[in-house]
């Protein structure tokens, strides 16, 4: 997968500043579905410059049908959702190379 290929999305925190994010993997977990995203750096020119830490973060239907994303909120919870994501990696190579700090060299 390459650079190209990530979807990239922005938060803004509660200071003004973004956060620019791209999706590794959804999981769902009875009634939840989460997200497991990684925060990268860009340039000025909208390139990856450096990739960062991985959240998860919880998918949310709003009333008009679109989606919202919230932090997990119980220390219980992001276990559970941290647990999920290791054994999706121990199962999923193409994953697994995808977030290894080399391969996020840049060319």
């Amino acid at each position: 997968m390459g650079q190209d290929d990530l979807d990239v999305f922005v938060l803004t925190d509660e200071e003004g500043h973004e956060h620019h994010f791209v999706v590794l993997a959804e999981i769902e977990d009875g009634m939840k579905k989460y997200w497991i995203c990684e925060e990268i750096m860009m340039d000025e020119e909208g390139q990856i410059e450096q990739f960062g830490d991985i959240y998860p973060f919880e998918v949310k239907e709003a009333e008009d049908g679109g989606l919202y994303i919230d932090s997990v909120q119980s220390e219980e919870e992001f276990e559970r959702v941290s647990k999920a994501w290791e054994e999706l990696l121990e199962k999923d190579e193409e994953l697994r190379k995808l977030v290894e700090p080399e391969d996020h060299q840049h060319e």
